[in-house]
């Protein structure tokens, strides 16, 4: 998903794989989640374990995804970020149609200078918090639709 990203800022192309990737994602933990019901837990999962199961998983995917990003803007970005979004923004066409969505473009050239001053750890802090604060609704959502109780046996018939 990260390699898409940057990928996508020397051929906008890869941003349909960026997308594509981050839109599959739910798909792919419920996925797991249902292999790991089925086949380990034999079908039946109680909400607490598949919330415990998707939060855990997707909490490891932003550690990943959070070093990644350390690691790509401090030893691989130079400056490319920065320069390919201001580049992105000078263009008369991307100005119109942000000033037609209603954005202030002065507020944006203000948060693109501020985001120039973000040291790497600055950036990759603020990606894993994002990751977290978006998975625990999507965690939710998933334990719910993955849970399942299996009928308990009914106790033996006695000898009577």
């Amino acid at each position: 998903m990260f390699a898409s990203f940057v990928a996508s800022m020397y051929n906008p192309a890869f941003q349909v794989g960026y997308i594509a990737i981050a839109l599959a994602t739910p798909f792919i933990l419920f996925y797991y989640l249902k292999h790991y019901r089925d086949r380990v837990l034999k079908g039946s999962i109680s909400f607490r374990r598949a919330f415990a199961f998707t939060a855990f998983t997707m909490a490891y995917a932003s550690i990943i995804l959070a070093g990644a990003t350390l690691v790509y803007f401090y030893f691989l970005d130079n400056g490319t970020f920065i320069s390919t979004l201001k580049e992105s923004l000078a263009v008369p066409e991307v100005r119109k149609l942000f000033t037609d969505a209603g954005a202030d473009m002065a507020e944006i050239d203000r948060q693109v200078a501020e985001i120039s001053h973000a040291r790497p750890i600055d950036i990759a802090i603020s990606t894993f918090s994002n990751c977290i604060l978006l998975s625990i609704p999507l965690s939710l959502v998933l334990a719910l639709m993955g849970r399942v109780k299996v009928p308990s046996q009914p106790p033996p018939e006695g000898r009577g």
